[in-house]
C-alpha cells in the first residue's frame, strides 16, 4: 500500500533557497509548495493547501515570518509544525516565543533539514 506524499510548504524569499529545497524535499518522496512570503503563504492556505510541515524564513517582504505565524496560529492550520529557518540571531528565541517545533539556522545543513523533517512529518511518501 502506497501513501499519498505528505505536502511541506516553503515560504522563502529568496526563489534560489526556495528551489533548492524544493529539489532537496522532492527527492526525498514529499511534495512541496512554495511561497514567496507569508501573504503569498496564507493565499495558499485559504485556497485550500494542506500543508503538514512548514518551513518559513521569518524575513520576507509584504508579511514577515513572525506576522505569518501568529495568523496561523489563529487559524484552522494552529497545530500545524512550523520548523523556523533564519540567519538572524534572534531567531532562536523567536522560534521559542512563537512555538514553532524548532530553529535551524542559515545556511541550512542539507543532512540536519533532512533529519528534522523526518522528526516533524506525519506521513512519508513510499518510493
Amino acid at each position: 500500500m502506497t501513501t499519498k506524499p505528505s505536502t511541506i510548504l516553503i515560504i522563502d524569499d529568496d526563489a534560489d533557497i526556495r528551489e533548492l529545497l524544493r529539489i532537496i524535499l522532492e527527492g526525498e518522496g514529499y511534495h512541496v509548495n512554495l511561497a514567496a512570503d507569508g501573504f503569498d503563504a496564507l493565499e495558499q492556505l485559504k485556497a485550500g493547501a494542506r500543508p503538514a510541515l512548514i518551513l518559513l524564513d521569518l524575513m520576507t517582504p509584504r508579511m514577515d515570518g513572525e506576522e505569518f505565524l501568529k495568523r496561523l496560529r489563529h487559524g484552522p492550520y494552529a497545530k500545524t509544525p512550523v520548523i523556523i529557518m533564519s540567519g538572524h540571531s534572534a531567531a532562536e528565541k523567536a522560534s521559542n516565543e512563537l512555538k514553532a517545533v524548532c530553529c535551524l539556522p542559515k545556511p541550512v545543513e542539507f543532512e540536519e533539514l533532512l533529519t528534522t523533517v523526518k522528526r516533524f512529518m506525519p506521513v512519508r511518501a513510499k518510493r
